[in-house]
């Protein structure tokens, strides 16, 4: 199936992920806007996100930003939607970081109904919410869930807000009672606030009238999803989720339109693995508590360290340590760094990856295909891709189906599929009870390996073995695979 068969009659296509997140949707949702959409917009979460965006041949991480801000300077517009949650200094972070790479950003559009990120939230979730020891749910820290909560009780402070000082000394005076522990002074926060109040200004709308004149006008939209259906306060693996809705339902109404308007919903599945990040059941992960117990302690087993440990990297981790305790730019050398240095030793990688021990082989998977965090660096466990739950996924989301990091596990000897689970010795299927997740076995299929994939673009030049587990995969899910990733540039992908 080529592109413009896929897209033929459609108006508006979702990129939203099947999983637990961090499945690839930047780079899906970059595909749809440099080669297809007018309007790219978001609707869920906050900088609890992170994708990388190809801005002017530049790579850039950004966590609130749709990936669409790429395509600009054609004129196609970037909408952050009521359904979020905003933090505006991070915001006037990213689009500072335009400037400095010489990009625009002057069709961008702010829903004044979105909801504010405040100080007191990011302090509250920091002290009460970001460990993951004695089974926190490890949240990022960066006040999502707290904002959240504060819309959810109606004492929230809306973008609108920003624009008038009155009503926003009312509405933090307000809230003072509900953050005892934190002496909150509405005229300090705005104070605060000011720079970037001032710097957002320009952009904020009614974006849900700017959602529907663009619908009228035919222009082609792509809604970019963030955090994963596994993860939805609605679907997901309770109460090990995140704070909004990030299903095909929540992603449409985060922006004023209907589910119903979608003609093309498309889910992201990392396969032939995936992957989770912070506390919560994982059936398929490889290594299981112990790897649960060891990715929690977060940046101490990063990627830094993993590198230094497994593959002998030749790195001072105590200066590391010291630049993310002041969150120094030089960080990102090192990292670049480490990462060039881990792609010279994939041989040894495969190495781990091929290992009779599940959690080596986890940790190997995560080096070949760099799993850790883009917002919190923290590593992300890895298990086999889970059919099972993508079922459950897709009788939500829809049926169509994008395979990503495929290309990752090339050279591995084999991989497995999660066909099912067992629980209590009889066939189960998924359901978001996190007790009952920690308790079933999964069954897996095993399958041969397969060699590098990443030039091909013809899906039935793909390795036989591989194919036959993606027929598997789709029989199982209910589900259709309408394309497949082989490396990380956009046009590295095969439309099936």
């Amino acid at each position: 199936m080529s592109l413009d068969k896929l897209l033929k009659g459609v108006q508006i296509v979702s990129v939203i992920c099947g999983q637990w997140g961090d499945t690839g949707k930047g780079k899906f949702s970059d595909y749809f806007a440099s080669h297809w959409a007018d309007v790219s917009a978001r609707g869920t979460g906050g900088n609890n996100a992170g994708h990388t965006v190809v801005v002017n041949g530049k790579e850039r991480i950004f966590h609130l930003v749709p990936s669409g801000i790429s395509q600009d300077a054609k004129g196609n517009l970037t909408i952050l939607g009521n359904g979020m949650v905003i933090d505006p200094k991070v915001l006037v972070n990213e689009l500072e970081d335009l400037d400095q790479d010489g990009a625009t950003y002057n069709h961008l559009m702010i829903s004044e109904d979105a909801h504010v990120i405040m100080p007191y939230h990011i302090t509250r979730d920091q002290a009460k919410h970001q460990s993951q020891s004695k089974g926190g749910i490890g949240s990022t820290g960066r006040g999502i869930g707290p904002c959240y909560t504060d819309k959810v009780a109606r004492r929230g402070i809306m973008i609108r807000d920003l624009m008038d000082r009155d009503t926003l000394v009312r509405k933090i005076n307000k809230v003072a009672e509900f953050y005892p522990e934190q002496n909150i002074n509405a005229d300090d926060i705005i104070s605060q606030l000011a720079l970037s109040t001032e710097k957002i200004a320009p952009f904020i709308r009614n974006t849900v009238s700017e959602m529907h004149e663009q619908i009228r006008q035919g222009k082609k939209i792509i809604l970019e999803g963030a955090q994963g259906l596994l993860l939805s306060i609605e679907h997901g693996s309770y109460p090990y989720v995140t704070s909004s809705d990030c299903s095909l339902n929540g992603t449409a109404s985060g922006v004023g339109i209907p589910a119903s308007a979608i003609d093309l919903p498309i889910s992201i599945i990392k396969y032939p693995f995936m992957t989770r990040v912070g506390a919560g059941p994982f059936p398929t992960e490889l290594g299981g508590q112990r790897s649960e117990e060891y990715c929690a302690s977060g940046l101490e087993h990063d990627v830094f360290f993993e590198a230094k440990e497994y593959l002998k990297h030749d790195i001072d981790l105590s200066h590391v340590r010291h630049l993310q305790k002041i969150n120094s730019p030089e960080l990102a050398k090192h990292k670049e760094q480490t990462y060039k240095f881990i792609r010279a030793n994939q041989a040894t990688v495969i190495e781990l990856i091929n290992s009779q021990d599940h959690f080596t082989q986890g940790v190997g998977i995560r080096l070949a295909a760099g799993e850790y965090g883009a917002t919190t660096a923290r590593p992300r466990r890895t298990g086999w891709t889970d059919a099972a739950a993508a079922k459950y996924a897709s009788g939500i989301n829809g049926p169509k189906i994008i395979l990503t990091k495929v290309d990752c596990l090339s050279g591995a000897r084999s991989f497995k599929l999660c066909t099912g689970y067992t629980s209590k010795n009889q066939p189960a299927g998924f359901k978001r009870d996190s007790n009952f997740l920690r308790s079933v076995t999964p069954v897996h299929k095993t399958y041969e390996g397969y060699g590098d994939i990443g030039d091909v673009r013809d899906y039935d030049k793909l390795p036989t073995t591989l194919q036959e587990s993606i027929n598997d995969f789709e029989t199982i899910s209910h589900s259709q695979v309408v394309a497949v990733s082989v490396g990380p540039d956009r046009d590295e992908t095969i439309v099936r």
